[in-house]
């Protein structure tokens, strides 16, 4: 049984030297800005995955470390942006970037993230892949960035708006969110050699995974032990988030019941009361049991897609990831 935590760890271990390779520019004023949100940690679940699909259809992950630490780059780049949108001061248990340096620098640290992801894929022509495949990569990676953004744009809208429908939440996260897991697949395939079959069973794969990970984040938000969570339950109400569970809830609650979960979503300062009541609504609703099956759903399709691949260590591995982020606590 694959330990996953071990895994990434080791997968981590591979990453870090390109990553701090390629975010130094030589002025150690900016370095320390510019490491500030990578040192912070993570998960590097990115580029793992990144490697694993390279490895599961036959490639040498080695070869293609740049490209994997280039996926951790732009998502990096996103977290710096979305903090300041969000006006988030903490993140990992650390200071961000811009809590500390200003809003206006914390803009270029994650322009620098960004204009490094892609130096740091095209360097992988260095180690003996061909270039056909590297300016595939590049059109991934150029293809996800602009994706990225227009879900972030949707979510930003969505917050003006009382009533999403779900099929129009899903176009959002799967840009925002399905869309960055899914590139790290399809550029480890990619640079690999993956077939056209294989590639597209890769992708199944990372966007489901990557949708199926933020509706888990957002059922852990209100379910998860706040001590494990490390940070308060109830976070994405205070911000008026239009999560699956509250599109549901609000396509589906009764009017009085709409009602009372509109007057606390989106209210910064609302107390714990307040929270757990609109949490016990959403339960009453069903929304969070329907999310639970939608994460479900999602990652068995996903999994299932994975038959196209020749059974190995590397599929074995994602199988397991995959696993491992549904039945997350934190």
């Amino acid at each position: 049984m694959t330990d996953v935590k071990e895994l990434l760890k080791q997968k981590a271990a591979l990453v870090e030297p390109a990553l701090r390779k390629y975010a130094v520019l030589g002025d150690k004023t900016i370095e320390r800005m510019v490491l500030h949100p990578i040192e912070a940690g993570g998960k590097r679940l990115r580029p793992a995955m990144t490697l694993l699909a390279c490895e599961a259809v036959g490639g040498d992950p080695e070869k293609i470390i740049p490209a994997a630490a280039a996926v951790e780059l732009l998502h990096t780049f996103t977290l710096v942006h979305d903090d300041i949108m969000d006006h988030d001061e903490e993140r990992r248990g650390r200071p961000t970037v811009h809590k500390i340096w200003g809003e206006e620098m914390g803009i270029m640290v994650g322009d620098v993230l960004y204009s490094s992801a892609f130096k740091a894929l095209v360097d992988v022509r260095r180690n003996e892949i061909p270039e056909s495949r590297v300016l595939d990569a590049v059109e991934a990676l150029t293809e996800a960035n602009s994706e990225l953004q227009e879900g972030q744009i949707l979510d930003m809208l969505f917050e003006e708006r009382s009533i999403i429908r779900e099929d129009e939440y899903m176009r959002m996260i799967t840009k925002k969110t399905g869309v960055l897991i899914e590139c790290s697949l399809r550029i480890g395939g990619i640079l690999g050699g993956a077939d056209p079959r294989q590639l597209k069973a890769l992708c199944v794969f990372g966007e489901n995974a990557g949708v199926a990970f933020q509706i888990q984040d957002d059922i852990l938000d209100l379910i998860a032990d706040q001590k494990e969570l490390g940070k308060p339950i109830g976070s994405d109400i205070r911000k008026g988030k239009k999560t699956l569970i509250i599109v549901h809830a609000l396509n589906n609650a009764k009017p009085a019941e709409k009602k009372k979960l509109l007057s606390v979503l989106g209210k910064k300062k609302a107390g714990k009361k307040e929270v757990d009541a609109v949490i016990a609504l959403l339960r009453k609703t069903g929304s969070i049991d329907y999310a639970k099956q939608r994460v479900k759903t999602l990652s068995e399709d996903g999994k299932n897609a994975l038959d196209a691949l020749p059974e190995n260590d590397a599929k074995r591995n994602l199988i397991a990831i995959s696993d491992y982020l549904m039945e997350r606590r934190y």
